[in-house]
């Protein structure tokens, strides 16, 4: 089996591939850092014909942004949905196909608080729009490609100890936790456990489902 880990250089998807490593498994990572950018089809079509079908993928790809519909101009709106939500559609476009004919397999997109709550000017409009997007876009995946054996999940975090958390100032972030029912910080090897529990043959019947990660803040 291949996990394909999108955005592997940093944060959350950095601690999936290293778990997944320590654990034996083969693990690719596609990274605009490692020269491939998940939006661009070209690029990511390219990646998947160098190497195994992945049998399961974790996408983490992805940007923050700032501001409010009254703030931003459609450049950085574009810029935040290419990131978040169009690279989720390229890599699944490309991916889940093969996946399917090669006997099925798992993913699990990376959404966030933000795409349950509304979100922040602190991470914009774009943001929490792109997240959103990214759970449509799962659940979509899920219904459409459950008879040919592919499960999609999706996972929404609150605050993770990464550098989208660490550029907040000390101010921001008390501000964050004081609206949490459990107020604290994640850290990224937490998630990456969610991530790989969601991949596993634990949850082969768990599919169109958001797990959310996030202390209580948004509750069913």
């Amino acid at each position: 089996m291949t996990l394909l880990v999108t955005g592997g250089a940093n944060g959350i998807g950095a601690a999936i591939v290293e778990q997944a490593r320590d654990r034996g498994e083969h693990v690719i990572s596609l990274d605009l850092e490692s020269g491939v950018d998940a939006a661009d089809p070209a690029a990511v079509r390219a990646f998947l014909d160098s190497g195994p079908v992945p049998t399961r993928v974790a996408h983490i790809a992805g940007v923050v942004g700032k501001g409010g519909i009254d703030e931003i101009g459609l450049d950085e709106w574009d810029r935040v949905i290419r990131a978040n939500l169009t690279s989720a559609f390229v890599v699944m476009s490309e991916v889940v196909p093969r996946m399917a004919d090669a006997g099925g397999g798992a993913v699990v997109l990376m959404s966030s608080l933000n795409a349950r709550d509304g979100g922040t000017t602190m991470s914009g409009a774009a943001y929490a729009s792109a997240k959103a997007g990214v759970l449509g876009l799962m659940r979509h995946i899920a219904v459409q490609w459950g008879t040919r054996n592919v499960r999609a999940n999706g996972i929404a975090p609150g605050p993770v100890r990464t550098r989208i958390h660490d550029r907040l100032d000390d101010a921001q972030r008390a501000g964050i936790l004081a609206k949490m029912p459990l107020p604290r910080v994640a850290e990224p090897q937490e998630i990456a456990e969610m991530v790989l529990f969601l991949l596993s043959d634990a949850c082969a019947s768990v599919t169109g489902t958001t797990f959310d990660v996030n202390g209580g803040s948004h509750l069913n």
